[in-house]
Order: structure tokens, then sequence, then C-alpha cells
């Protein structure tokens, strides 16, 4: 998902609004915090992006408001980071990316968040 443009912008440097909802709840919970990526196409951290360059954390910042930001940090030091909108409606969530325009959706199950887009199946896990 966001991951291969992000992957992709952060090599390149280096070497329709989705509704707020002030009350974005899963079936066991509120989604608001922070959720870390656990694996990125069944794989754990650090997750290769070429011969040099490996995806070595990310952060995903889910806000009261509806808003998100999600910060990716890389081993050659760089950082790139998405803006946008979420919501959420019983298990299922969905973002509006603000930085590269896109949307994505996933599901949510306790404390694991699931994205996957066909290329990326990214998993995080509630701090």
């Amino acid at each position: 998902m966001r991951y291969f443009l992000s992957l992709c912008a952060a090599v390149t440097l280096a070497t329709a609004t989705a509704c707020s909802n002030n009350d974005a709840t899963s079936p066991s919970g509120s989604v608001v915090g922070n959720w870390s990526l656990h694996t990125l196409n069944g794989s754990p951290l650090p997750y290769t992006v070429n011969g040099s360059t490996a995806l070595t954390a990310e952060v995903l910042y889910l806000n009261n408001d509806g808003s998100y930001t999600d910060v990716a940090s890389y081993s050659n030091g760089t950082t790139f980071t998405e803006v946008g909108f979420y919501s959420v409606t019983n298990n299922l969530i969905t973002f509006q990316d603000q930085t590269d325009n896109l949307q994505y959706t996933g599901s949510i199950s306790g404390n694991v968040l699931t994205e996957s887009n066909g290329s990326f199946t990214s998993v995080y896990q509630k701090n």
C-alpha cells in the first residue's frame, strides 16, 4: 500500500476526505493511539527495500479527530511521513491519504490492524 510509494520516495530522496470519527472504535475498543508496524508481507522489520536500504520502523498515529500520521524510518537515516484521515465502521478501517491522494483499507481485530493492497500486507500492533 502506502509502503510501496513511501519506500520508493525514501529511496529516491535518499540514494475525497474520509469522515472524521471522534468516537472511532473497533469491536474491542478505541482505535485511537499509536500502532507499530510488526510485519510487512509476513516478514518482521527490517524489511529490505533494495540492496542497501531497509524499512526499520513505522508508527501509525491514529488521532481522536479522525486524522492520522504515518512515520516510516529507513536504515539510511531518512524518514517518510504520510498524513490523512481515517474512518472506522465495525472492524473495517479506511484511510484517505492526503500525501499521495490515495485510499487504503484494512481491518482491525483487537489490538491488530491489518492493511493489504495485493502488493503489500502490513500488520500493526497497538502500543
